[in-house]
């Protein structure tokens, strides 16, 4: 049975404390490592909360490292784990030790965990705890000091009133009741969700160790490179997780290629940026010089980190961070990006290059999707190394592998694996593919309306949309999040990696390469233009979206809808239509149409299941009787 002996008290921490991890997990690996220490810290991870678990230990040499203690003196809060065996590690005491007195010196938070002894034995040192204490005081007696201040660490530890006790065995919503207090501990944060941080760890370590080398008084750039799915923006994450809290403001830019190259892409870019640091709402402006003006004047005496993920031209950078006088000293500016010539090009001298990941933590990476534990079970460990050896350190591949593999049998996983290897090592494309082909049809299609219309959109708006074409919408989502096809953002957006949104769109082109009005889904705008103007479109047409990145200007007679009586969603977006449609099909789920040419809709238009209806900035006006139209719920998504 689990208990808390007491609820959680307030706690208050100094803004000027320069913390690199939220938690630090003190244990006896051979008592609690794999049945408790491990699952705890990966709930830990998966809430958000960096945490430090020292996986080197092995319980032996009496003399604890100064990287060690120094991992104590940078957390805010301290997990003990209190078992059997813990006070027969010096190594644990040690740590003990060091945490009561950051405790006491440093205003650090301590929850003790007594898993499986009483919180008595451990203060007043009985039973087990009494043994090993004779053991050391006899082992130590010409150093009576080292052990007394051992007792008096166990002491002040095991009278704490922030603790947790663990009677009679695991029970569930114990660890996630630890980490939703340890949650509620600490200071408000922007973090961004880290899965695995399987091997990563080093790199932080160099990557951090780059940005501390710069004058505390400059501005510091920094550019992380490598090839699509190595793991960049991950170790961003992991690294902004570590550090945001030491700055007056910060700000994780995602996908600025992709956001760039839409319409307004770049001042959407600007405003996040400022919002988010400045933690304002309404902050606007129409074009991107007077964007780079505001982020000058606002940021230029604030000490910031922001990270600009995925730049792929100069200009993306020159608009968004464009020197270090728009910032203030002690300013961190990291930078993500595939092509290595642009940091050379704007002279950003720090650089970190992403490699794959080793034998070791490809192995463990991929388990922790196939099985959600570190090592493969022994009748499936040959096949998850070759696995491993396969897909060579690229972690995407291996999430999206282990994700398809997890809770199949061996026969399924045996069939899956032969259609792995018979794809060539080089072709990431067909690799992550075999993901998408084990789906059923309408996880299929969801996966491929998400990839081409609706990345970055909230869940509810695109549940509302996909739920009038498929039923069962959300379960086929939810099937997309297991196998690590998509993920669901904090703030409720669906996310997808761009190879992961590339390998969708290949599939849709791949239906009809050489034209474009027999496929099923069209998003290129020269594509859509080409259709619309020469009237190719055909009934294979479910889906288009039209938004070049410049306004176009339409000439066309009208009528090219006429043949898409399977059009479900019609996204039209920066252009001048200078004719305005005769004919739109009663299939329409989603309308969305900015500028829309008239005042009226074609006559027959009356699509039975649309749920989305936008018309923002057009002429349009509704005529009495449409407007009592069954189909029209919610006026206000009339723009």
């Amino acid at each position: 049975m689990a208990i808390q002996v007491a609820s959680p008290s307030s706690h208050s921490f100094t803004s000027e404390a320069k913390y690199r991890y939220d938690v630090f997990l003190s244990f006896r690996g051979e008592d609690t490592r794999h049945i408790f220490t491990v699952p705890l810290y990966d709930a830990l991870h998966r809430k958000g909360i960096n945490a430090f678990i020292d996986d080197k230990k092995l319980g032996k040499g009496e003399k604890i490292s100064p990287s060690l203690l120094k991992a104590i003196e940078r957390s805010r809060i301290s997990i003990i784990v209190f078992s059997k065996n813990y006070a027969t590690s010096t190594w644990c005491l040690e740590e003990l030790a060091h945490i009561v007195w950051c405790k006491e010196e440093k205003n650090q938070l301590v929850m003790p965990i007594f898993y499986k002894v009483d919180p008595m034995d451990v203060q007043y040192q009985r039973n087990s705890f009494e043994e090993a204490m004779a053991v050391l005081g006899e082992r130590f007696r010409d150093d009576t000091e080292k052990v007394r201040k051992w007792r008096s660490a166990l002491f002040e530890a095991a009278s704490l009133s922030s603790a947790w006790l663990l009677k009679d065995g695991y029970q569930d919503g114990f660890i996630e009741s630890i980490v939703e207090d340890a949650y509620a501990r600490l200071p408000p944060k922007r973090y961004h969700n880290v899965d695995y941080i399987v091997g990563l760890e080093p790199c932080i370590e160099e990557v951090m160790s780059l940005l501390d080398e710069s004058d505390e008084n400059r501005v510091c750039m920094l550019g992380i490179y490598g090839i699509g799915g190595i793991g960049k923006t991950t170790l961003a994450k992991a690294v902004y997780n570590s550090v945001f809290y030491n700055f007056e403001g910060a700000c994780f830019l995602f996908d600025v290629r992709e956001i760039s190259k839409k319409y307004q892409g770049v001042v959407s870019l600007q405003r996040t940026l400022l919002s988010e640091i400045l933690d304002e709402n309404k902050i606007k402006f129409c074009s991107v010089d007077e964007g780079i003006s505001k982020i000058k004047h606002r940021l230029s005496r604030k000490k910031i980190l922001l990270v600009l993920d995925d730049v792929e031209e100069v200009e993306q950078l020159e608009q968004l961070a464009g020197g270090c006088d728009w910032f203030g000293g002690g300013s961190k500016i990291i930078i993500t990006t595939r092509n290595k010539q642009l940091l050379i090009a704007c002279n950003i001298t720090k650089t970190y290059e992403m490699k794959e990941l080793n034998e070791r933590y490809s192995l463990e990476l991929f388990c922790c999707h196939a099985f959600r534990k570190s090592q493969p079970p022994k009748v499936y460990k040959s096949m998850s190394i070759g696995i491993t050896h396969y897909v060579r350190g690229l972690p995407l591949a291996l999430k999206l592998i282990g994700s398809n593999l997890a809770h199949k049998d061996l026969e399924e996983w045996r069939y899956t694996l032969t259609q792995y290897y018979k794809i060539s090592r080089t072709t990431i494309y067909e690799i992550l593919k075999v993901s998408y082909d084990c789906l059923q049809d309408d996880a299929k299609r969801v996966f491929l309306d998400i990839a081409c219309f609706f990345k970055t959109e909230t869940l509810e708006l695109v549940e509302e949309i996909l739920g009038a074409c498929y039923y069962g919408t959300r379960f086929y989502i939810e099937v997309l999040v297991d196998k690590s096809l998509i993920t669901i953002a904090d703030n409720g957006l669906l996310l997808m990696h761009d190879l992961i949104q590339q390998m969708g769109k290949k599939i849709v082109e791949q239906e009809a390469p050489s034209n474009p009005g027999r496929r099923s889904r069209l998003w290129y705008y020269k594509d859509v233009l080409n259709v619309l103007r020469k009237d190719l479109g055909e009934n294979d047409i479910e889906g288009i979206i039209l938004d070049p990145p410049e306004q176009e200007e339409v000439k066309w007679n009208g009528l090219a809808f006429e043949k898409m009586d399977n059009l479900r969603i019609l996204i039209v977006r920066n252009t001048q239509f200078l004719t305005s449609p005769k004919y739109l099909p009663n299939s329409l789920i989603l309308l969305d149409w900015e500028g829309y040419p008239s005042m009226t809709l074609p006559p027959d238009f009356s699509p039975p299941k649309l749920v989305c209806f936008k018309l923002c900035r057009s002429l349009f006006r509704f005529e009495a009787p449409f407007q009592n139209h069954q189909l029209f719920h919610d006026p206000k998504e009339i723009c």
